[in-house]
């Protein structure tokens, strides 16, 4: 019968009981051994680090010493060879311990013999295999084959390991397919399998050897870029990468073109630690895909540092300032353009941060939106506009309130009664107060929001469609749906950055549109007195902007109210 062959490293230093070990191990009948012996404590961590066993014998005690030692050192180097612990001590409470530290069995000196060391070696190379083969089964991908996030993050740590050593750049790259939900939508999930397993091996063929690529989820790969020497040479690689993936693919008989786009973290650079490295390559990634760059890849960036801490602040600040009542608003005036005197005004709201600076509205209601916070805020919105309406027309100021609102509040279920409810609490007359909307949400959103708009007109508010001529224009909801007002977008007014008006055919088609269908019309945007004069000779009855003045705070708009000046 022809005998197996294992090498196995001996740490032992009685010359005797060594002898003894290679006796037994040369009478083994279904194994022969290659020994390699050490006996000193030094010498056994420089064979371990230096020289590659089947299996390692060590004898408990060695020169002061024990082989508690060499596992927190075997666990250092990220060994993985089986260790067999040899004692001459009656001690069978190191067997339980030696066993957790990682040991693959524990036996007594004088319990030797060459059966059972040849058995236990072999058994603990055979369960170490198995441990190994079940470990790669569970750090991959079971549809590409490539490594799966378990797999990469452990590559990517010891990557950062080398490269603070050897002070060098690694980047993390993701990457993600452009449409790939279509794929899957339109030519089934077995097309998108096989597109998925295609880009798997085309960045597979597009790395180094250095590098490593997973499958993390969904049809988004990271892959590991070490040794990167500069940005040109990493950008070159991103570009190669990118273009092996995006060569047309035909699968199952179907033409596809195939897109994908990066997102990219260096080491050192910005971040130290793989889990910040992913999270900034995760939002280069999702910045490249938001704003289609041409190159098809993004570096992160100082840019994106500054937005990521500004977003982190803004969401974590949000409920607290929400609970604080630190937001505020501010008021535009809406002005008649016969003479520019104030008949009503927009409410926007402004975050007041604890330095005494203002965030706008573009700094963080979409991030508010996000986090499931712009129901709540948007209730706070209409209660603070509506008493403050309140307050004014106590004072004897006839004015009409525009809040404006999100799509999502359409979707509450008590939006009407909030509604209603704010009517009857701050005693406002039918047609007081208006709710703005972008014209996307009369077309995108559904019967439910509209049914909730024509419950809050019943209960006595009016409908604008704000920024009107930027999106659908569809002539036919301007017929039937629940419609009160138009407002004419600013890029039409003022958007050219001229003192006339930038498309006046545009604005006198809305005008005559308004009129035809009996809508109140409102221009933004007007900056100069040529635009406001212009508007006023199309027939538009009346505007805000600059021209007459900003948001101010109610004081201050108190203030103008109370003097009963034209604006301009």
């Amino acid at each position: 019968m022809e005998q197996n062959k294992l090498s196995v490293l001996v740490i032992e230093d009685d010359p005797e009981d060594y002898i003894l070990l290679r006796t037994y191990l040369s009478h083994a009948t279904r194994t022969q051994f290659e020994l390699c012996h050490v006996t000193s404590y030094a010498e056994a961590l420089n064979t371990l680090v230096e020289g590659q066993f089947d299996a390692v014998l060590a004898d408990y005690f060695l020169e002061g010493h024990t082989a508690t030692d060499l596992f927190k050192h075997a666990k250092l180097i990220g060994l993985d060879t089986p260790i067999i612990v040899l004692t001459g001590l009656q001690a069978p409470e190191l067997d339980d311990v030696l066993m957790q530290l990682g040991a693959s069995d524990f036996i007594p000196k004088d319990e030797l013999t060459s059966a059972l060391l040849e058995r236990s070696i072999r058994h603990a190379i055979e369960r170490k295999r198995s441990e190994q083969k079940i470990s790669q089964l569970i750090k991959r991908d079971p549809l590409t084959g490539l490594g799966n996030r378990l797999i990469f993050e452990e590559h990517a740590e010891l990557a950062l390991e080398r490269a603070k050593r050897n002070q060098s750049h690694v980047a993390i790259a993701f990457l993600d397919l452009d449409r790939f939900k279509n794929v899957n939508d339109t030519l089934g999930h077995h097309v998108g399998d096989l597109l998925l397993t295609l880009v798997g091996q085309r960045i597979s063929r597009g790395i180094r050897a250095s590098d490593f690529v997973a499958r993390i989820g969904g049809d988004e790969f990271t892959i590991l870029l070490d040794n990167i020497h500069d940005l040109v040479s990493l950008e070159r690689l991103c570009s190669k990468i990118l273009a092996e993936v995006s060569r047309p693919a035909t699968l199952d008989y179907k033409q596809l073109v195939v897109s994908a786009s990066m997102g990219i973290a260096v080491f050192p650079n910005q971040g130290e630690t793989v889990s910040e490295l992913m999270r900034k390559a995760d939002m280069a990634l999702y910045e490249c895909k938001k704003n289609a760059i041409d190159a098809r890849f993004l570096v992160f960036s100082d840019d994106l540092q500054a937005r990521l801490h500004k977003e982190t602040r803004v969401e974590n600040g949000l409920q607290q300032a929400l609970d604080n009542n630190e937001f505020e608003l501010h008021y535009q005036p809406i002005v008649n353009l016969d003479d520019y005197r104030i008949v009503g005004v927009e409410a926007l709201i402004r975050w007041r941060l604890p330095d005494g600076s203002l965030l706008m509205p573009d700094e963080f209601i979409s991030e508010a939106s996000r986090v499931g916070l712009i129901t709540p805020l948007g209730e706070w919105v209409v209660r603070h506009a509506a008493q403050q309406l309140q307050d004014w027309r106590a004072q004897g100021f006839e004015l009409t309130m525009s809040v404006n609102i999100s799509p999502r509040h359409l979707l509450h279920v008590s939006f009407d009664e909030l509604i209603g409810n704010v009517l009857q609490d701050y005693h406002l007359p039918p047609g007081s107060l208006m709710l703005e909307l972008t014209e996307e949400v009369f077309v995108d959103s559904g019967l439910s929001s509209l049914y909730a708009l024509s419950e809050a007109r019943r209960a006595g508010v009016k409908v604008a469609i704000d920024d009107f001529g930027t999106g659908y224009s569809s002539m036919r909801y301007l017929k039937t749906l629940p419609i009160d007002r138009i407002k004419i977008d600013r890029c039409f007014v003022s958007g050219g950055g001229a003192e006339q008006i930038s498309d006046p055919m545009i604005t006198q088609a809305i005008v005559f549109l308004a009129h035809g269908l009996g809508f109140d019309l409102v221009a933004e945007g007007i900056e100069t007195e040529a635009q406001a004069l212009a508007l006023h000779q199309q027939g538009c009855q009346k505007g805000q902007g600059y021209w007459f003045a900003k948001g101010l705070p109610a004081k201050q708009l108190t203030e103008l109210l109370v003097a009963g000046k034209p604006l301009a």
